[in-house]
C-alpha cells in the first residue's frame, strides 16, 4: 500500500482495506442485545439462587421451632 494513502493530512480513507473483514450492520445491532440478554440472565440466576437460600433458611427456622 502506498505511503501517501496512509498519511494524507485532512483525508480519511473510506475504502475498506482488502485484508479487513467487513461486518454487516445486523450483527453490530444485535451485539448490545446479546450483552443485555446475558446480563439479565445473570441477574435472574442471582435472584433465583438467593430465593432458594432464603426458602431453605425459612424452612429450617420453622422446622427448628417445632
Amino acid at each position: 500500500m502506498p505511503k501517501f494513502y496512509l498519511h494524507r493530512t485532512g483525508k480519511i480513507p473510506t475504502a475498506v482495506h482488502p485484508f479487513v473483514k467487513q461486518t454487516g450492520f445486523r450483527e453490530d445491532k444485535q451485539q448490545p442485545f446479546l450483552n443485555l440478554r446475558k446480563m439479565i440472565q445473570g441477574w435472574q440466576n442471582i435472584a433465583s439462587s438467593t430465593y432458594r437460600k432464603i426458602a431453605i433458611v425459612i424452612t429450617r427456622l420453622i422446622r427448628d421451632k417445632r
